[in-house]
């Protein structure tokens, strides 16, 4: 980092962020570290943002360039507290699908603002909330998570004939078990019975029993996003509305 063109004040402040390893800071932070007032540690931060030697992310949080380099999904799960890498992004950090998404996308058990920086914020009800871990510095869903995140909505994930040919890929190297625990803890009817007619329409193997007694209660349309048509499956109370392969 060079710290050319800068106040004593301001290379003061690098200094405390890069000894301290900051990836996500703000006024607070920094306020402790340097025993300054707040406005001297704002006043501070904005001539850094506006030198870029800091990056503006949402109201008082900052990070660094080097930072949103190193490690953009730690700083987009410390940004949004709490949080969990899923969707499309966590499929393409697995390996389960070739497309790489140009947004870093995140799910949050609290309504957030939209921040500056390339991250997308899905709330989910807290109840829905688990099935992560931390690893590499960042939180992520767990692989079955990140399955039934992007069943739940593979809008967000390429489209349900993406989320498909994830879901066929993995199926071998995924617990199964845990997968299906999920499903029901996730506790949606219409999600349920979509994913058990795609098991058995993708030679995945019968679905368990308790997951057909747990079945939409009406029909559901197999892709959310598209017309009616006049297939249905009655197993699994499916309008079938798309092929899946």
């Amino acid at each position: 980092m060079s710290y050319n063109s800068i106040s004593g004040n301001e290379q003061h402040i690098l200094h405390k962020i890069k000894g301290k390893k900051l990836r996500v800071f703000g006024v607070r932070e920094l306020k402790q570290l340097t025993g300054w007032s707040a406005t001297r540690v704002h006043n501070t931060l904005q001539t850094l943002t506006r030198k870029k030697h800091v990056i503006w992310v949402k109201r008082n949080r900052y990070t660094t360039p080097e930072a949103l380099t190193e490690n953009p999904y730690a700083v987009a799960t410390e940004t949004i507290q709490p949080s969990y890498i899923s969707h499309w992004t966590a499929l393409a950090y697995y390996g389960f699908t070739e497309q790489q998404p140009t947004t870093i996308q995140v799910v949050s058990p609290k309504q957030q603002k939209k921040p500056e920086m390339n991250i997308e914020v899905t709330t989910l009800k807290p109840a829905r909330f688990f099935g992560y871990e931390r690893t590499n510095g960042f939180v992520i869903a767990e692989k079955e998570k990140t399955l039934v995140d992007a069943l739940y909505q593979p809008e967000k994930c390429g489209g349900l004939k993406e989320v498909a040919k994830c879901l066929e890929n993995v199926w071998r190297e995924i617990n199964q078990k845990k997968f299906i625990d999920y499903l029901l803890r996730f506790k949606d009817k219409s999600l349920n019975s979509r994913t058990g007619y795609l098991m058995e329409t993708l030679n995945l193997g019968k679905a368990p029993q308790r997951l057909l007694k747990n079945r939409s209660e009406g029909y559901v349309k197999l892709d959310a996003s598209r017309p009616k048509t006049c297939r249905y499956d009655r197993r699994w109370r499916i309008i079938v509305n798309r092929e899946t392969t």
